[in-house]
């Protein structure tokens, strides 16, 4: 591998583990802009970076756990996460999974006696 650079005090491998830090972090938001859905930021100040990030976060998490969770009710789960979320929020979701979320929803919040009322 060739690499151009105009770091001429640095030795090879120095400069080798640049590219590879520098590859992890373009790895990174290549998988943020993919699993997140943040094909774009709309701010560009820290603060409105980091909202946006972790909004987004926090809402795959939440998609994630809710697919765990449903995915082991069902006898033979056919949905990916991504097609799960996709037709989730499309409204298209199988009625079976509909059921298994529902039931789960349901009871989580009966059994931790929780409700969403302290959201407005």
């Amino acid at each position: 591998i060739r690499v151009v650079t105009n770091l001429l005090n640095l030795a090879a491998e120095a400069i080798a583990r640049i590219y590879k830090a520098r590859w992890g972090i373009e790895s990174f938001f290549r998988w943020i802009k993919q699993n997140l859905n943040v094909p774009k930021l709309f701010g560009q100040t820290p603060n409105a970076v980091y909202n946006q990030l972790f909004a987004a976060l926090i809402a795959y998490v939440l998609m994630q756990w809710l697919y765990q969770k449903t995915k082991s009710a069902i006898p033979m789960p056919t949905l990916s996460l991504v097609a799960f979320q996709r037709t989730l929020l499309t409204g298209a979701l199988p009625l079976i999974w509909l059921d298994a979320l529902t039931t789960f929803l349901y009871e989580y919040f009966a059994l931790n006696r929780s409700s969403l009322s302290f959201i407005g």
